[in-house]
């Protein structure tokens, strides 16, 4: 209060001294620390985002430095003297606060230059707050460098910056830089709670916490929406009053619209857009909404022993969260994000915005098998680790049914076919699709070994397990495995004799075998015919217009069929590649 004038609740309660500061106990221990020994410096440089303490930390700076109840600079100013009340007003001749958007012309920083030198007038140092400095030209900018760098002794200097990108490195290098963090959401709720004892307003836990998550860890945001809430609903806030005022979307939306897109059920989504938009809800912020719920349901997937940490979520909830994040597969909910993401740049109008949204829901529920890129990959490096050259034909590929069955019973991601190994092993899921055993290789599983080698390798790199799945294994000899190449392979073989490309298999066959070293590459005496199956010598549909005779030629590349087996595809066209 002040002449009988209303004062926010963001000023009522703006912290008088360092120990008042929520969530900043990094920077306020070193200030105090260092004006207790006496390491005051001449120029700093507070940087963080709005709201969340940087010009109020430079008054109590400025209060500690000047406070008169002491003989010398404390680290606990008395908050009562004529300077610390004076400096807490605003009105204190000795300390400056200058908007950087408003005085940036290099006229304005030459009249802080000329002004410096003077005395203060009563206290120990003249101090200049300037605020949002990266707003100051690049000339305005040049005239302060010298002033940065050797300025009075009896003068400090505190800038503030939203956007530290956009401060030159010459005024960075010149000043002590503190980074403001954004304040949690249990010290939000801590400080709200005492501001509501005081009010003597009574509200629920998950009230704050909301408030909490609105105001996105900044201190005069959730002091801002707080007044907003005590005047609407005066001695009690109720949950529900939370999101009529601030327009926000009500937790459960989000966890329906979550049920029913892993359920499929397009009418309760369809629903769900519909209440958003009845209620006058911004579409805008709901996608953000949606957006920030499946980064939280892909954290709890990911990161489990952190997750509490990182989403900042009731106990509860966060439960609640896990189960459902356990029933998305990671690829999916990436998808989600992205897909969603994309909804979330501008459009024309409220009516656009709503049709692409329930677009999306109706594709991701209708569509929810398509084929992604990282699937085709996947598949690719079982291809490649087949053991797909010419020596390969004694050991041919899993039925195709038991493939399609595998893939049909599963709901999850596409896993690699399992490889018949002499050593069993139990592979857990944080563990790479290569069993943790190692393998002693001999030459009666030389060619299973071989496909445990290629896998392995594709997992870390996905081109080098495509060549490799194209050598065939010949033999053994002092821990030195002989892969043979036909003509028509010769850049197969020149890839894999490549000096980086020899040292990275090498590794990994130290890693997946405990008795090979390395291996030597050679010309295969006779290329064997490789045996294809009867449905694959047959020319495709009529409608496909390809030469049949072509088409035979084809098929007769074991790479090629194999391609077509696994995809369950057909041949639509061939071009022949020139080499120059």
């Amino acid at each position: 209060m002040a002449e009988g004038h209303y004062q926010v609740l963001a000023r009522t309660w703006r912290p008088q001294t360092f120990g008042e500061v929520v969530g900043q106990q990094h920077i306020t221990r070193t200030l105090q620390n260092a004006i207790e020994n006496q390491r005051i410096g001449h120029a700093y440089l507070f940087i963080g985002s709005r709201g969340i303490g940087k010009t109020t930390t430079a008054r109590i700076l400025a209060k500690a430095l000047n406070c008169r109840a002491f003989d010398r600079p404390t680290p606990n100013p008395c908050g009562t003297c004529e300077n610390c009340t004076s400096i807490a007003a605003g009105r204190n001749i000795d300390v400056l606060e200058i908007d950087g958007a408003s005085n940036n012309s290099v006229d304005d920083v030459r009249q802080i230059r000329d002004n410096v030198r003077l005395v203060p007038s009563s206290s120990r140092y003249k101090i200049y707050v300037i605020d949002e400095v990266h707003q100051l030209s690049s000339a305005a900018f040049n005239a302060l460098l010298k002033t940065l760098e050797e300025p009075p002794a009896h003068a400090v200097f505190i800038l503030a910056t939203t956007e530290a990108h956009k401060v030159p490195a010459t005024i960075i290098s010149r000043c002590q830089r503190y980074d403001f963090r954004r304040v949690g959401q249990d010290d939000i709720c801590a400080l709200l709670r005492r501001i509501l004892d005081q009010e003597q307003v009574a509200c629920s836990d998950e009230v704050l916490l909301a408030i909490a998550r609105a105001a996105d860890g900044g201190i005069r945001d959730a002091q801002s929406i707080l007044e907003q809430l005590v005047s609407y609903c005066g001695q009690e806030i109720t949950f529900e009053d939370v999101f009529e005022v601030l327009g926000l979307v009500d937790w459960e939306q989000l966890n329906a619209l979550c049920d029913a897109l892993l359920d499929s059920d397009i009418a309760v989504q369809l629903q769900i857009v519909d209440d958003i938009v009845a209620t006058g809800k911004d579409l805008s912020q709901f996608v953000q909404d949606i957006i920030r719920y499946f980064r939280n349901l892909l954290v709890c997937k990911t990161a489990k022993a952190q997750a509490r940490e990182l989403v900042a979520l009731p106990e509860h909830e966060l439960a609640a969260m896990q189960e459902r994040a356990n029933r998305f597969t990671l690829l999916r909910l990436i998808q989600l994000i992205e897909q969603f993401a994309e909804l979330s740049k501008g459009f024309d109008s409220q009516l656009a915005q709503r049709l692409a949204l329930e677009t999306l829901l109706i594709r991701v529920s209708k569509v929810a098998a398509e084929v992604s890129v990282d699937t085709v990959l996947e598949k690719l490096v079982q291809l490649g680790a087949g053991g797909l050259g010419p020596a390969a034909a004694a050991s041919p590929p899993p039925p195709a049914s038991a493939r399609a069955s595998s893939r049909k019973g599963s709901s999850s991601p596409p896993k690699r076919a399992p490889v018949p190994s002499p050593v069993p092993a139990q592979v857990s899921e944080h563990e790479s699709p290569v069993a943790a055993t190692r393998l002693t290789v001999t030459d009666a599983n030389l060619r299973e070994s071989w496909h445990r080698v290629a896998e392995r390798a594709g997992s870390e790199n996905l081109n080098l397990g495509i060549w490799l799945g194209q050598a065939s294994p010949a033999g053994l000899e002092d821990g030195i495995v002989s892969l043979e190449f036909t003509r028509d392979q010769q850049n197969t073989r020149d890839y894999l004799e490549r000096p980086e490309n020899r040292a990275e298999i090498e590794r990994i066959l130290q890693a997946v075998t405990s008795n090979l070293t390395g291996y030597r590459t050679r010309a295969a005496e006779q290329a064997p015919e490789t045996p294809r199956p009867a449905q694959q010598t047959q020319p495709p549909p009529a409608s496909t217009h390809v030469n049949p005779e072509l088409l035979r030629q084809a098929l007769k590349d074991p790479h090629i069929a194999k391609v077509v087996d696994i995809f369950k595809g057909e041949i639509i066209g061939i071009k022949h590649h020139i080499k120059e």
